[in-house]
């Protein structure tokens, strides 16, 4: 984003209700034009209880395109998933998956069986996927959401050998998903 400037603006709010002080901040950000700005302030308590209780609706939300700024819980929940850390998990989940399929590694009892031979058939784009979130760069909500509901998804392509999405086709559409703009 070349070209952004922010300027913090401090709005105090002092509450005199238990003693305590409520300090609400809104950043004002501009794209340089004089009609670009965009307003936005601390989230409600709604918004981020929404964000803690209603994860798998918001991902769902945002794989399918929905911008994070449309709703408040919606850009907590994809400041969440893009965080490096969290993008760190789940490329090493993905990478774990392909290892366990190339391997044969026992399968573990309690735990839903991804179909092996859809991960090593599409093991070569779920590394893709892998590599990309884990690039310290920039990536866009709706690719870290796609990844996450791949690997979350018991009834998905992943685990479900039945499900008419190929596993090749959604790791390939979340990689790109996550750059979609022009390099």
């Amino acid at each position: 984003m070349t070209g952004v400037t922010s300027t913090p603006v401090m709005k105090i709010q002092v509450t005199t209700h238990n003693k305590t002080d409520r300090r609400r901040r809104t950043v004002l950000v501009t794209d340089g034009r004089l009609d670009g700005w965009v307003h936005t302030e601390e989230p409600s308590l709604r918004a981020r209880l929404a964000a803690r209780w209603r994860r798998r609706r918001l991902d769902r939300a945002l794989a399918a395109g929905i911008p994070p700024e449309a709703d408040a819980a919606l850009a907590l929940r994809a400041e969440e998933l893009t965080d490096l850390t969290r993008r760190r998990s789940i490329a090493s989940a993905l990478r774990e998956l392909v290892r366990e399929a190339r391997e044969g590694a026992p399968l573990e009892p309690a735990r839903i069986r991804p179909d092996r031979r859809r991960v090593a058939s599409a093991s070569e784009e779920l590394s893709a996927l892998a590599d990309t979130l884990e690039d310290p760069g920039p990536v866009a909500a709706n690719g870290v959401a796609q990844a996450w509901i791949l690997l979350t998804d018991g009834t998905g392509p992943l685990y479900n050998p039945y499900n008419r999405t190929s596993l090749c086709t959604g790791a390939a559409r979340a990689a790109r998903e996550l750059r979609p703009w022009p390099a």
